[in-house]
């Protein structure tokens, strides 16, 4: 969810953390419905609202 947030792409997600693209897809259709937003912008305004912040530089 941090990478997502960061703005970063699902290839780059993937590679960041050495894992398949479809994986990423997966898991950020997941992290979305148990968020129950319909969109980034919403997931974002709802992850600094928690204090939940963007994925660290040095794992992108």
């Amino acid at each position: 969810m941090r990478h997502v947030v960061a703005g970063l792409l699902n290839k780059q997600i993937a590679s960041a953390l050495s894992i398949s693209e479809k994986t990423i897809k997966i898991h950020r259709a997941r992290v979305m419905s148990k968020m129950e937003v319909t969109s980034v912008a919403d997931l974002v305004r709802d992850t600094e609202r928690v204090g939940i912040g963007p994925a660290s530089p040095e794992l992108q």
